[in-house]
């Protein structure tokens, strides 16, 4: 059975290794996620080790590393999944947001007079609300484009009259 005591000893003297192995990551741990994943792997370490494996700071640190490069992995992978979730329903057709202005003859209007990715500005940017950064992302282009894009679409709305876009 494990001592508390004697496992509170092992992470004060192990507490630097820890932090060596997230700074050598390059890990920026502002929630301490991996410093709390690092412990845990540190416990199991503790619980699990064997003296015939060979030294205990060599088999702790093995298994410190790697316990952070799997929340690394994990953490991109979660990301990357939410990412294209985030793209399919921004892509879907049939997605409705509450928030959508239902004018559909005044968004046509407007459509005509904007090039594709003028448009493109206006149904993320304005219509949708997503930033710059995300446009850009989904689109595959740089800010600098979807600035562009942006800057554009505003220079055309501005000489749009939108008395005469009533419906007939």
């Amino acid at each position: 059975m494990m001592d508390d005591q004697e496992f509170e000893k092992v992470v004060v003297e192990n507490e630097k290794l820890i932090h060596y192995h997230i700074r050598s990551l390059h890990i920026n741990d502002a929630n301490k996620d991996f410093f709390a994943e690092a412990l845990f792997a540190l416990w199991k370490a503790y619980e699990t080790y064997d003296e015939k494996l060979g030294s205990f700071s060599t088999y702790i640190s093995w298994k410190i590393r790697n316990a952070l490069i799997d929340k690394i992995r994990k953490d991109s992978r979660s990301k990357e999944v939410e990412d294209i979730y985030q793209t399919q329903v921004l892509h879907d057709k049939g997605y409705i947001i509450e928030d959508e202005i239902s004018d559909h003859y005044l968004w046509k209007k407007i459509k005509e007079v904007l090039t594709d990715n003028q448009w493109k500005w206006v149904y993320y940017f304005i219509i949708h609300d997503l930033s710059v950064e995300q446009i850009a992302k989904l689109e595959g282009v740089t800010r600098d484009a979807v600035k562009n894009w942006g800057r554009h679409a505003r220079k055309k709305l501005k000489q749009i009259s939108f008395e005469g876009l009533e419906k007939p």
